[in-house]
């Protein structure tokens, strides 16, 4: 499965810590803004338990680049002076992997279906701590054929709750350590989309979806199946 995803991250706070002191809160001097770029390739295993349940297991690697705007306000030097502004942009570029466990649940009645989906996964990109993210989904289509093959539609609508704390140590250029704590999710955790699976062979099958936050967010992925 390889998913491409775009979307604005809103920073609630920032806290840093110097040479181990416990990290404090900068959000009174600084706002924060910030845009992700997410590229997904994952290995999904999955089994019809059921006809009506579905259990799967995912693993691959993930590449994010961002860019995270701060626009930074000083208290005057002298009593009564004007306060100090400064703007800047900071690219940030992470690699890691990730892992996860889904469940699916399906319902149909004739050529209409509805179909649920559950998974939680952890996410490495190298902080002290892993990200945590559980995405639920519902899509509902109508399933048949073209040119005798099956082919299947539908809209969907997903929640992505990928909300975390970020933790690290970076080296301060002044000497000694900084310590951080970001806490961070996306602005728009709604995305609607729709799409499509076409049967090839017997075996094989591509799965295409896209879909949108309605904010400038956006996501599309492309997934070959082979069943055994």
């Amino acid at each position: 499965m390889y998913y491409n995803l775009h979307r604005a991250i809103q920073v609630t706070d920032v806290r840093v810590g110097r040479n181990g002191n416990p990290p404090t809160s900068v959000s009174r001097f600084a706002q924060f803004a910030s845009s992700s770029s997410v590229n997904n390739l994952n290995v999904k295993a999955d089994m019809w338990l059921f006809p009506f349940l579905n259990l799967y297991a995912i693993v691959g690697g993930v590449w994010n680049t961002s860019t995270t705007n701060i626009d930074v306000t000083l208290p005057p030097i002298r009593p009564g002076g004007n306060s100090r502004s400064y703007e800047f942009a900071v690219p940030t570029s992470l690699n890691g992997s990730v892992g996860g466990l889904g469940m699916t649940v399906a319902a149909g009645y004739k050529s209409l279906f509805v179909v649920g989906d559950f998974n939680a996964a952890r996410a490495d990109l190298g902080f002290d701590n892993k990200f945590k993210a559980i995405i639920t989904s519902l899509r509902a289509g109508w399933n048949g054929k073209l040119s005798s093959r099956p082919l299947r539609v539908w809209l969907s609508a997903s929640h992505w709750d990928t909300f975390a704390t970020v933790t690290g140590t970076v080296a301060d250029p002044e000497g000694g350590t900084l310590s951080f704590e970001v806490d961070q999710g996306p602005l728009h955790p709604y995305t609607y989309g729709a799409g499509f699976s076409y049967g090839l062979s017997r075996r094989v099958e591509i799965s295409v979806d896209s879909g949108t936050d309605f904010h400038g967010g956006w996501y599309a992925a492309l997934v070959p199946v082979f069943r055994f």
